[in-house]
């Protein structure tokens, strides 16, 4: 059975946000994130400039429509969350309308299209950089940005080996299937509860002897990544330095 440790989530195209500096890209992108955290509902123009900025960014980047609705669905959970707000937030107390003898309150529909608008966004922005820039870029930005190496082995560490991790539930799903194995209900997952300690165990003690390895070849904390040739763009930090500008003027005049 064939596996594969390399993510999927970069799309190859000739986009200008792929030949970016990763390290704009991130800084940027989380410029833009801290800013769209702090928006009200209260101005519907702030709001329109943010998603303008969000929107214009995917554009450029060139991702499929398909794609980007595709990978917008990690969004579900914040969607389903948000469902509920209008339901249980009362605030002031103050009662929209009635459906089903259950009160809607004003208070909680505001914050769910709040939650609604700003998880879009945030995720969009999220899919954006995944798509424009491959793991070991996000790691070289991280560098260059200064970040702290420990976080650095932790992060690449973990994107590396949660595609094995991946890849040995397969292996498992396929090994229990070809001995008779089927999800009929609660009392089959009993031997699945058994594969994923085993899992868990396996996993253990694979990174115990990977890191061991790794240490009797010289590793020692911090990973060397070669220097890459990318274009700089000034145009997409004043971009995130604008949309924090009016967030903080939104922020002020509130």
């Amino acid at each position: 059975m064939e596996t594969s440790h390399s993510h999927h989530l970069e799309i190859h195209s000739d986009s200008y946000l792929v030949k970016t500096k990763p390290e704009i890209k991130i800084i940027s992108f989380f410029l833009i994130i801290l800013s769209i955290a702090f928006l009200t509902l209260e101005n519907i123009l702030t709001i329109s400039i943010q998603a303008l900025i969000v929107f214009g960014f995917l554009k450029v980047s060139k991702l499929k429509f398909s794609t980007y609705l595709k990978r917008l669905s990690i969004d579900i959970p914040f969607i389903l969350f948000a469902l509920f707000l209008p339901f249980m937030s009362k605030g002031d107390g103050e009662v929209l309308t009635n459906f089903m003898n259950l009160s809607i309150y004003q208070t909680g529909v505001n914050e769910m299209i709040a939650i609604l608008i700003k998880i879009t966004l945030c995720v969009t922005l999220a899919i954006i950089l995944t798509a424009t820039t491959s793991n070991i870029e996000i790691i070289y930005g991280l560098q260059k940005l200064k970040v702290s190496p420990l976080l650095i082995s932790i992060f690449s560490f973990a994107i590396r080996y949660i595609d094995v991790f991946i890849d040995e539930v397969k292996r498992v799903r396929v090994s229990m299937r070809s001995r008779g194995y089927a999800e009929k209900g609660i009392k089959t997952l009993k031997p699945l509860a058994f594969a994923s300690g085993a899992l868990l165990i396996r996993g253990y003690e694979r990174g115990e002897r990977v890191y061991n390895s790794m240490l009797s070849r010289g590793f020692r904390g911090t990973l060397e990544l070669k220097e890459r040739e990318f274009i700089s763009s000034n145009t997409i930090l004043f971009i995130a330095i604008f949309s924090v500008t009016i967030s903080a003027i939104d922020q002020l005049i509130l």
